[in-house]
């Protein structure tokens, strides 16, 4: 029988979704022993390799947004229009696994085979036992000290250089994806190229960027992807890098960078105060840190002098250049499909030593666009709903009335916020409402900065100010294994991912559902700052 229930929220120890694959499954000659984690884009499980009698990780496809776990095992997609997103980032997943079987260098996470089974992919690699940087940061801080983060650098930065001579960037540097092993040794986690795929593909940067950690290039659409200001390049991890050694020093991550294009609050770690950190150390993050990506290093060789390391030292193996088809193995050529942020496009001799060209824009108004979209989450969290697939960019669609309002709101330099309001109002889900919202957030925001600078009203008073008006009542959701919420009528994605919504005061009515069961509709009652948790679990009867 379903099983519907809403109770007060209380504190409660997360658990695994219903898209993990029980203890005793065999894949191969792999058997699953335990779940390591649970992440949006894919599952890590222990196993056991009874052909070579070892114990191995298995890394399993499976983008909890686009699809779920069926009753034999398989993945099915959860929409018709997912199933082109979802076979992308399957075979960027597994061109993913291809490049790192191919690598044998001791930072870099070891691909023993990759697979197609279940209609999605698994990659068996190396079981790495350790702890994360952010998990050393939480319980043994004292051992970070100058010596050992060159000790953990430097393997890295060679893992680093290796990539970049295939053309690849990792672009996903943070403190839980670099381990630290028992005896040791760093290793740079997965890069997760097929997260990258499907993020280009739906519009949402969610699931790639780690606020503190991206640098500002990466938080860049398509309207940025041919500036020159906004190319990515080594200056890109070096920048996340930099940022993973700044918490680990400072104990505080850095800010969102695209905010710092604005004002940044950053005290220079050379002029701190950091006992037993030599002072061109810390001068080498501050450059690693810089906003502007021309201003900094621009290449690990460059990086690792400033660092005070020692050149690296000869990779063991790294692939051939014809060891990748272009056509099938090649990761850039699989993230140019729809964005060329993702790849180097220079040639492997003069990537590590060509600059980061000047930007062509003004600083400040590329700064001014990036954080309106943040603020309006369009960048962050994109426009599109979830479990809709690819979004259809320019499709032709008659003049009609949607269409001329529109042009008249686009040319109307004074439009206020209510006649934008008033327009997606109107055209709530129409060709130009993401267009619309973006407009909408440029026009507060340059409200909001003429309000500090004349009055000295600040957004956290702001905040104040809203709280004390009332908030709206939140709503958790817990969902298995999955279903599409709808509150009254108007649909706000899939949970989960989706664990939480925002309703206003009053009576409202919720649908879950999952095309595989009967669709279940609860009535409920939110008040202001109270929270509910609505707990909904599908059985294996319709």
């Amino acid at each position: 029988m379903n099983q519907t229930v809403i109770h007060p929220s209380t504190p409660n120890t997360p658990q695994l979704s219903e898209n993990c694959l029980a203890v005793g499954t065999r894949l191969a000659e792999f058997e699953i022993r335990s779940v390591i984690g649970e992440g949006g884009f894919g599952i890590v499980y222990l196993a056991f390799d009874h052909s070579l009698q070892r114990t191995v990780a298995i890394k399993e496809y499976m983008p909890a947004l686009l699809a779920g776990r069926g009753k034999d095992d398989s993945v099915t997609i959860r929409a018709r229009q997912n199933q082109q997103t979802f076979e992308k980032g399957l075979k960027s997943f597994i061109n993913e696994a291809r490049l790192l079987a191919q690598f044998d260098h001791p930072a870099l996470i070891k691909v023993y085979r990759f697979w197609e089974q279940n209609n999605t992919g698994y990659m068996a690699m190396r079981y790495y036992e350790g702890r994360t940087l952010k998990t050393i940061l939480s319980e043994n801080p004292a051992i970070i000290t100058e010596a050992w983060l060159k000790s953990i650098l430097a393997p890295v930065l060679e893992a680093l250089e290796a990539l970049y001579k295939v053309n690849i960037l990792h672009r996903d540097i943070s403190p839980d994806n670099i381990m630290v092993q028992n005896d040791g040794q760093a290793v740079l986690l997965d890069f997760g190229s097929a997260r990258q795929i499907i993020s280009d593909i739906t519009r949402s940067l969610t699931v790639i960027l780690k606020p503190g950690y991206a640098p500002v290039e990466q938080y860049a659409d398509e309207q940025f992807s041919d500036d020159a200001a906004m190319m990515q390049g080594p200056w890109t991890d070096i920048y996340s890098l930099s940022a993973v050694i700044y918490l680990l020093i400072t104990k505080s991550p850095p800010p969102v960078s695209v905010g710092r294009m604005i004002k940044d609050p950053i005290a220079t770690l050379e002029t701190g105060d950091y006992p037993g950190f030599s002072k061109p150390f810390l001068a080498a993050i501050d450059k690693g840190l810089r906003v502007q990506p021309q201003e900094r290093p621009q290449s690990i060789d460059e990086f690792r002098r400033l660092l005070g390391l020692e050149t690296g030292a000869p990779i063991q193996k790294q692939p051939s250049s014809h060891a990748l088809p272009a056509s099938s193995a090649s990761i850039p050529d699989k993230i140019e499909v729809t964005n060329s942020t993702g790849s180097i496009k220079r040639s492997a001799e003069s990537v590590a030593a060509t600059p980061a060209p000047k930007a062509k824009w003004p600083w400040i108004a590329v700064a001014l666009v990036l954080v309106v979209a943040v603020t309006s989450g369009l960048l962050v969290r994109g426009k599109q709903k979830a479990g809709e697939g690819v979004v259809a960019v320019g499709a032709e669609t008659s003049a009609d009335a949607e269409t001329s309002e529109w042009g008249k709101l686009k040319d109307n330099k004074d439009a206020t916020p209510a006649a934008i309001r008033a327009y997606l109002d109107r055209y709530p889900n129409g060709k130009f409402a993401q267009l619309a919202e973006t407009r909408l957030a440029m026009v507060q925001e340059q409200e909001l900065i003429k309000r500090i600078e004349n009055t000295g009203d600040t957004p956290s008073t702001q905040a104040k100010d809203q709280k004390r008006e009332g908030a709206p009542g939140d709503v958790k959701l817990i969902i298995a294994p999955w279903g599409t919420v709808s509150v009254d009528g108007v649909e706000k994605g899939v949970s989960p991912p989706l664990k939480h919504l925002a309703l206003p005061e009053g009576k409202h009515r919720i649908k879950i559902e999952n095309p595989a069961f009967k669709a279940h509709i609860i009535d409920v009652e939110v008040q202001p700052k109270k929270q509910m948790t609505i707990e909904h679990h599908f059985s294996a009867n319709p």
